[in-house]
């Protein structure tokens, strides 16, 4: 699921897309009457399916005035969800000081320092919120205390470039020492896989507290492009191994107004591809999203240039990947019926320089469910895509679907609990050697054996 709002927002309000979470639907909304009468027949400790309760949500959407009712109910106030997160951390990530100081009021004792210091302070970094940071280490939190990653909120604050927060940290105490130095070097950064499990992508280097995705290696091996999620901005980075060692992430593609993010390469690597709700003259107002690129040129990359009518169009356009004869291969929802608004995975031939018409593939991979984040095989050999299923193990899944002898596609099939999960698994890409798949997963990005492709391959067609 893509778009360039706010990811922390798609990532809060993908809950309220069913009908079995109408309760937290009406939390977030901050009806009252409404959710009363809901829980006549609910236990007020709810949790939806992310392990977030109603106070959670009414901390999140800020309602106050639902806050203050919880409360008084009965509701418990520092159940943690999923990944561990409280109502507090709500309100230090929705900076949202009168609700933070109302859920520290309400925690029962100190411990909260202790367990969760670590993660608030991270995120108060992460949102470049000096008074959050100074009010959480004013209550008690240790200036030093580390997230679930081993980071260091001073770590974090020179990661991110969050140099007023750095300043702050080391001017009031902060242990430089404990900020650690990443040099990586060799093949794939110098990442060990062992087995066919699947393992975060270099932790603390690539990896990190923000929201990365959309990851692609260059054919040699040796460049690395990447989107992340600032603070609901998308933007591209990259690495490159220089003399041994791989460059630190820096930013090739943001800006204050626009979001940029799946980059893919051309075959012949003279195009950075991406995605952006950039204005089609540059300066205007956020569009709809459309497929972008960027030339190689001697100084650099070029501005961006739209990809043209026979690609986009004026409803959303996401990710692309191509064939070695420049087929692109991307998802749209602007052929969608009136009952069906979802993505499909759609095809375009570049022929003498130009995309051709966009011709949709079958329903052998696409349904009336969603379908895009679509990885295709160099020589088309099969596809590995997201969807959102009934079937499927979580909130999004990757699908496979292989080529058969005649040229048709096999129907495809999920991918399995070695790759999916409960969460959202999307945008899958294959390295040239054709040894890794790698995806985005919990926020981070993850790689694994292309061995279960072979698996899976076995298993359609025996």
């Amino acid at each position: 699921m893509k778009s360039l709002i706010s990811f922390s927002a798609l990532l809060l309000l993908c809950c309220l897309t069913s009908n079995a979470q109408n309760i937290y639907r009406t939390a977030c909304q901050g009806n009252i009457a409404r959710l009363d009468s809901l829980l006549l027949d609910t236990e007020i400790n709810t949790q939806d399916e992310r392990g977030r309760s109603l106070l959670h949500w009414a901390v999140a959407c800020n309602k106050e005035k639902l806050v203050e009712h919880l409360v008084a109910k009965g509701i418990a106030t520092t159940t943690e969800d999923n990944d561990g997160a409280t109502p507090l951390y709500m309100a230090v990530r929705f900076q949202n000081t009168p609700l933070f100081n109302r859920m520290l009021a309400l925690q029962p004792n100190s411990e909260w320092t202790k367990r969760h210091g670590g993660e608030l302070l991270a995120k108060a970094v992460l949102n470049k919120d000096l008074v959050f940071v100074q009010q959480l280490v004013a209550n008690g939190v240790d200036i030093d205390a580390k997230n679930k990653r081993g980071n260091t909120p001073l770590a974090i604050a020179q990661k991110t470039n969050a140099n007023e927060i750095a300043t702050w940290l080391i001017e009031n105490g902060a242990d430089e020492k404990l900020v650690q130095k990443m040099l990586l070097k060799g093949p794939y950064m110098g990442q060990e896989l062992s087995g066919n499990k699947a393992k975060v992508f270099a932790p603390n280097f690539i990896s990190t507290e923000e929201y990365e995705f959309g990851s692609v290696f260059n054919k040699a091996g040796d460049a690395f492009y990447y989107g992340v999620d600032v603070n609901g901005k998308t933007e591209i980075r990259y690495s490159e191994l220089q003399e041994g060692t791989w460059t630190t992430p820096k930013v090739i593609l943001a800006h204050e107004k626009y979001g940029y993010n799946d980059p893919f390469l051309s075959p012949d690597e003279s195009r950075l591809y991406f995605i952006s709700n950039q204005a089609m003259d540059g300066v205007g107002e956020q569009k709809d999203i459309d497929i972008w690129y960027v030339n190689r040129t001697e100084n650099g990359w070029s501005k961006p240039v739209n990809a043209g009518p026979n690609i986009n169009t004026s409803n959303e356009e996401y990710y692309i990947s191509f064939t070695n004869e420049g087929t692109m291969y991307f998802a749209t929802d602007a052929y969608s019926d009136e009952n069906n608004k979802n993505h499909d995975i759609y095809y375009s031939k570049f022929v003498n320089g130009e995309f051709q018409k966009a011709m949709r593939l079958s329903d052998a991979i696409n349904t009336d469910a969603y379908e895009a984040d679509v990885f295709v095989a160099p020589d088309e050999s099969y596809l590995i895509f997201c969807a959102q299923r009934r079937e499927g193990l979580g909130r999004g899944d990757l699908y496979i679907s292989f080529k058969k002898a005649d040229g048709s596609w096999s129907t495809s099939v999920n991918m399995g609990d070695k790759i999916n999960t409960e969460g959202h698994e999307l945008c899958p890409f294959v390295t040239q050697d054709g040894k890794y798949l790698f995806y985005t997963s919990k926020q981070d990005i993850y790689w694994v054996s292309t061995e279960i492709i072979t698996e899976l391959k076995t298993a359609v067609f025996n």
